[in-house]
């Protein structure tokens, strides 16, 4: 029996098109990361005038010694309890 196309039989083998996809994509993966590299755009700054900008927020009140130990014990509940 000879095929008449003179093409060889072609099989369904998924692990080969799985390699072609993977292949291909990576290829494309490295094309545009070349493209990326190549290409650099200039970086663009914005400047706000002091007027114009808003407030600066103030310090956190630091907390008291008693404050203190309670947020670290509350802490150190929630790890034993694995929360």
């Amino acid at each position: 029996m000879e095929p008449k196309s003179g093409k060889p039989l072609r099989l369904f083998n998924p692990l080969a098109i799985w390699t072609d996809v993977a292949l291909k994509s990576g290829a494309a993966m490295l094309d545009a990361a070349q493209a990326a590299i190549s290409r650099p755009r200039p970086m663009k700054v914005a400047v706000i005038r002091t007027e114009d900008a808003p407030p600066s927020k103030a310090a956190p009140a630091p907390l008291s010694k008693s404050a203190r130990k309670a947020r670290k014990n509350a802490a150190s509940r929630a790890k034993r309890r694995g929360r």
